[in-house]
């Protein structure tokens, strides 16, 4: 976004305008001097340079001149728009859930919906990320009421899927709203790409096979090896006073973010004192790092358990998805500490906890193109990322997460987004 044309300041020529703006000669006391306008477009392009800031670097390490820099101005020109940070964060996740809100409104049906969120979704991409990282820094009547918008999207959504499907219910229909949101937002999390057409082909395809994924089929008494334990199986931990720390120290960095907490806040979230903390966790920081050290210890558990039978790479494929599963559903706030926390990370330990992600995603990968021989790598990891994503989002949005029968419906989504080549 950087425009050298556009920066503020001495400026050598007085006839020197700014792109998009003009000029005007105005005589004062027999004195001729030039008055520039200021572009139209200047507020709309400093949002959306902090919301790429944002999404980069995470609010916290941005500043007003690093946006203002960013545009070309300087920042007591940006304070002329915005009252400060926190108020172009607002006006950041507004826009960011506007559209999500407005490309369910004006669809007339459900393809044009599809075709048009997979347009949109590329063209505004890092928008989840800034709906589910840097929203918690808003105050929370703010969040609650963005909340609501998209929560009316996902019904709007969920209206659309109803007249091509019927027979569904409305829990399922909402289940199937947020996992094409899913789908379309999942790109959010990493920088794969392919060519435009190819890319926009691929989402829509992805967000059709979820619309259309039949429900209700998935056994949930299969054992697959070992690999469906249930929720949580592989966290049977004692409860000690460490656990109580920790357990709430995650929960706090997932839901306010690791610079927004203290270990004041964690004491009294886990019902102890400060001192009692630094007994087992000499800093906040040595929190952080127990909670992502635990985040992959468990799912690591898992991964064992769905490769330890034998099998075709699909069956292999269908177990590491249950596993997947399995782990999402009892570790929620675990997930949003790797999703959102990394980069608070030492620089030995967040090199180490990128490296295991990496890993892991490379191992879905490997799987996913042995069951379809000849997939581009890179649409390889696109529709591994849709599939994670849609588990991801579903364990954490507000009553999906509270169905009972979530674990079987998601490993029937995450098979159709997998089998949609």
């Amino acid at each position: 976004m950087n425009d050298a044309a556009d920066r503020t300041g001495p400026r050598t020529s007085p006839a020197t305008a700014e792109p998009g703006g003009g000029r005007s000669a105005v005589r004062a006391g027999g004195t001729r001097r030039t008055v520039t306008r200021r572009p139209p477009d200047r507020k709309e392009r400093i949002v959306t340079a902090a919301a790429e800031l944002f999404r980069d670097r995470g609010y916290h390490n941005v500043s007003v001149a690093d946006v203002a820099g960013a545009v070309g101005i300087t920042a007591p020109a940006l304070y002329r728009h915005f009252r400060g940070k926190p108020d172009l964060l607002a006006q950041v996740v507004d826009r960011t859930v506007g559209t999500v809100t407005a490309a369910t409104s004006d669809a007339t049906d459900l393809d044009a919906y599809l075709a048009a969120a997979a347009a949109h979704s590329i063209e505004r991409r890092g928008a989840a990320v800034i709906w589910q990282r840097e929203a918690r820094h808003l105050p929370e009547e703010h969040r609650e009421r963005s909340r609501q918008e998209l929560s009316a999207a996902a019904g709007r959504l969920g209206e659309l899927i109803g007249t091509e499907r019927p027979e569904l219910t409305a829990e399922d229909r909402t289940l199937l709203a947020w996992a094409v949101l899913s789908v379309a937002g999942s790109i959010s999390w990493h920088r794969t790409s392919l060519p435009r057409r190819r890319f926009e082909e691929v989402l829509r395809r992805l967000a059709s096979a979820a619309v259309r994924c039949e429900l209700g089929t998935a056994d949930a008494a299969a054992d697959d090896g070992g690999a469906a334990a249930g929720p949580g199986a592989y966290a049977a931990l004692a409860v000690s006073r460490r656990e109580e720390i920790l357990g709430a120290a995650i929960r706090l960095f997932d839901e306010r973010g690791f610079q927004s907490v203290s270990t004041d806040d964690i004491g009294e979230a886990a019902g102890a004192s400060g001192p009692s903390i630094y007994k087992h966790f000499p800093t906040k920081t040595d929190l952080l790092i127990a909670g992502v050290v635990r985040g992959g210890e468990q799912r690591r558990a898992g991964t064992e358990r769905a490769l330890r039978t034998p099998g075709t790479p699909e069956e292999t494929l269908g177990r590491l998805l249950r596993s997947y599963v399995d782990f999402a559903l009892g570790h929620g706030h675990l997930i949003g500490l790797i999703l959102g926390e990394l980069d608070q990370l030492p620089e030995k330990e967040r090199r180490s906890s990128r490296q295991a992600q990496r890993e892991y995603l490379a191992l879905w990968g490997r799987l996913y193109e042995e069951t379809r021989p000849g997939t581009d790598p890179a649409e390889a990891r696109i529709v591994v990322s849709a599939v994670l994503t849609v588990v991801d989002n579903a364990v954490r949005t507000g009553r999906l997460g509270a169905r009972p029968d979530l674990g079987d419906r998601l490993v029937e989504l995450g098979t159709a987004l997998l089998r949609s080549h």
